[in-house]
């Protein structure tokens, strides 16, 4: 058995290929490649989409880590159609509004272009009912 495995072994290092090697060139592909994919036109239906499916994400992830326990009762109408946003100028800030609340999300990358979620977040409530609405949340730990 022992004669098997070494034979076995060195069988596979005799045929497998050499090791690789430098080759000029690929800095240059890997460049132009990078440049296309940055510079290619995309549908504006599609980067469209890719916002708000970022923006309606983290809308749902603001508030079931704000309102954890009566998570169900905001999340049940949350709809890109009840969602208004707006970018702030030429940042990746956007102001999100949902019912009473308006949210400022910052992104690293552009959220039209990449799945990914905001890496700041403020969070606003606008009702000045809000106490007396809002009894049945538990107190923090």
């Amino acid at each position: 058995m022992r004669r098997l495995l070494i034979l076995f072994t060195t069988f596979m290092l005799i045929s497998t290929p050499s090791f690789a090697e430098e080759q000029e060139g690929i800095v240059s592909e890997f460049r132009a490649v990078e440049e296309a994919i940055r510079t290619q036109k995309e549908d504006p239906e599609k980067l469209k989409a890719q916002l708000q499916a970022n923006l309606l994400r983290a809308m749902r992830v603001s508030l079931t880590r704000r309102f954890f326990h009566s998570r169900d009762k905001y999340l049940t109408d949350l709809k890109i159609e009840n969602l208004s946003y707006e970018k702030f100028e030429t940042t990746n800030t956007y102001y999100v509004k949902y019912k009473s609340f308006i949210v400022r999300y910052d992104f690293v990358r552009d959220p039209e272009r990449f799945v990914l979620a905001p890496a700041f977040e403020k969070f606003l409530i606008m009702d000045d009912k809000f106490d007396a609405d809002h009894q049945d949340q538990p107190a923090n730990p």
